[in-house]
């Protein structure tokens, strides 16, 4: 699949959140999800039941993950979770189809494609994946573009 550009409205999601080093942070996504599973049928209204695995932001060697699930409304967050709302924005979105560990493959088509098209992307490396099928394996990846109005005014300053 060739990766586009999206425009994805507020999204407001429950979970869990974890800050790793980059070197841990395959087992500690594999924590994340195995406790989120356990906790995932208290959240109460979910849109649809899929999970997404959130990259919340990268700086240096730390990354910030999330493992959550859309919400209509974030009112009621059971006890030891999180609630996020992510505002609109942009995305560079493209289907992956494989397991989970060949994600990466995509996401570096996806940064290749963003620089020959001359995209510019979110230095803090935000981006979601939606685990969309289980059997065969499909996930929906959205790595956010850079945010234009926050660069000039960054450069303003």
């Amino acid at each position: 699949m060739i990766p586009k550009i999206v425009d994805i409205g507020e999204i407001k999601v429950i979970g869990l959140q974890k800050t790793c080093q980059e070197t841990n942070l395959a087992a500690e996504k594999a924590n994340l999800r195995k406790q989120f599973r356990q906790f995932a049928i208290e959240i109460p209204n979910q849109i649809d039941g899929d999970v997404m695995e959130i990259c919340l932001q990268k700086h240096g060697c730390l990354i910030t993950h999330c493992i959550a699930i859309e919400v209509n409304s974030a009112d009621i967050v059971p006890s030891g979770m999180i609630s996020l709302s992510i505002p609109p924005q942009q995305y560079i979105y493209m289907e992956h189809r494989g397991h989970a560990q060949t994600i990466w493959q995509s996401v570096n088509k996806i940064k290749q494609w963003a620089k020959s098209h001359h995209c510019r992307l979110d230095p803090r490396q935000f981006m979601i994946d939606v685990q969309t099928s289980e059997e065969p394996p499909v996930h929906a990846l959205y790595v956010k573009l850079a945010d234009k109005k926050r660069e000039s005014a960054e450069i303003v300053i």
